[in-house]
């Protein structure tokens, strides 16, 4: 192994273990109860100052609750807090994300040089292995260095992420 080899390793470590330090202590379960705490999360995420339209970037939208979906009144455009993410038209609830999330950066902060296992994650999340691996390849864009950070962002504790 180089010396650029084992640098570039321990600054990975070092990453994955400041998102787990972030992470709330006793768990994302014990902030975000529920699925729709969870979507309210990303929604104050993606738009801190109140929701716009992804497509016209109007700020007059309605939501339709029951559809946990947003309507533009200006270009008559209908979305989800979703749209437009890595997380789009997934089936999982944004609470089983939050979770799996915090259990990804968790087994990357101890085993930096080997990637979740398909079957682990599979068994952990209670879905099919075609899913875990979809999911696994979503978390690692997104939370990985370089990655947009949306769901370390709605789940670590710090705004520094």
């Amino acid at each position: 192994m180089t010396i650029e080899h084992a640098d570039d390793d321990n600054h990975e470590l070092r990453y994955w273990r400041d998102l787990e330090q972030r992470l709330p202590p006793k768990g994302v379960a014990s902030i975000f109860t529920t699925d729709a705490a969870c979507r309210d999360r990303l929604a104050a995420v993606r738009w801190p100052t109140g929701v716009a339209c992804i497509k016209c970037g109007s700020m007059d939208v309605g939501h339709l609750a029951l559809r946990k979906t947003y309507h533009c009144r200006n270009c008559r455009y209908q979305f989800t807090v979703l749209t437009g993410t890595s997380l789009r038209s997934s089936k999982l609830s944004a609470q089983l994300w939050f979770e799996t999330a915090a259990e990804y950066i968790g087994w990357r902060a101890t085993n930096s040089q080997h990637d979740f296992g398909i079957h682990a994650l599979a068994a952990f999340m209670g879905v099919a292995y075609p899913t875990a691996f979809r999911v696994r390849k979503i978390l690692k864009q997104d939370l990985g260095p370089g990655g947009p950070r949306l769901l370390a962002k709605c789940i670590c504790c710090s705004s520094q992420v």
